[in-house]
C-alpha cells in the first residue's frame, strides 16, 4: 500500500520546528557554558548586562510637535524599555543566568514535544493516544512556563524595579500578565480533546467496517 505524502504545510512546519529545536539546543548549551563561567567568576563584576524591564515607564518630559504651522505639546507615556546594568554585580548576573538557562531548557522541551507531535502527523499518525498525550503535555508545559514568567516578573519588580530611582522617568506598577500564553495553552488543551473525539470516531468506524 502506497503511503500518502504529507501536505506541504505540515512538511514546512516540521522542518521549521526541527530548525527551531536545533537552535534552542544550541542556545541551551551556550546558557550552560555561560552559567559555568558565571559561577567560576570568569566575568567578575565587570559584565554589562541588558535586560527588559517588566513594567512600563512614563517619561516626565514634555515634547513639542510642530504640524501645520502649529505647536502641540506632547508627552511620551506607557513605553517599554530595557535596563542596562553597568559593571553588574555577580549577585545579579548569577540569578539572571539561571533564569536564562531555565527559559532555554523549557523552550527546548516544549519545542521537542511539538516536533514529536508534528512528526507523528507528518507520518499519518494523527488521531492516536500518543498525540493526545503530547498535546496535553504541551498545554500543561505552556501553563508552567506562563506561571514561571509571572513569578519571575514580580520578583524582578520587587527586588530591582522598586529600588530604582530616575529623575525624568516614572516607573509604573503595571506588570504584564501575558494572558496570550494562557490562551495558547487553552487552545492546545481544547485541540487535545478534539483529537480524543476524532480518535473515538475513528475507532467506531474501524469497528463498523
Amino acid at each position: 500500500m502506497k503511503t500518502q505524502k504529507a501536505p506541504l504545510s505540515i512538511r514546512v512546519i516540521y522542518w521549521l520546528t526541527n530548525f527551531s529545536l536545533g537552535m534552542l539546543v544550541l542556545i541551551s548549551l551556550l546558557a550552560i557554558v555561560f552559567n559555568i563561567l558565571l559561577y567560576t567568576n570568569f566575568f567578575g563584576d565587570d559584565m554589562q548586562l541588558h535586560t527588559r524591564l517588566p513594567v512600563k515607564v512614563d517619561f516626565m518630559e514634555i515634547g513639542n510637535l510642530h504640524l501645520n504651522n502649529q505647536d502641540v505639546k506632547v508627552e511620551l507615556v506607557d513605553a517599554t524599555t530595557s535596563i542596562h546594568f553597568f559593571n553588574t554585580h555577580s549577585f545579579i548576573t548569577k540569578r539572571i543566568g539561571i533564569v536564562i538557562l531555565l527559559v532555554a531548557l523549557a523552550a527546548t522541551y516544549l519545542t521537542w514535544i511539538f516536533q514529536t507531535f508534528i512528526w507523528n502527523v507528518k507520518n499519518g499518525n494523527t488521531f492516536n493516544i500518543r498525540n493526545i498525550e503530547l498535546l496535553k503535555k504541551l498545554s500543561y508545559g505552556i501553563v508552567g512556563f506562563w506561571l514561571f514568567t509571572v513569578i519571575y516578573m514580580r520578583i524582578f519588580y520587587y527586588i530591582i524595579v522598586k529600588n530604582l530611582v530616575f529623575e525624568n522617568i516614572r516607573l509604573t506598577d503595571e506588570i504584564p500578565n501575558y494572558s496570550g500564553i494562557l490562551f495558547l495553552a487553552l487552545f492546545i488543551w481544547v485541540l487535545a480533546h478534539i483529537f480524543i473525539t476524532g480518535l473515538k470516531l475513528q475507532q467506531e468506524q474501524d469497528l463498523t467496517i
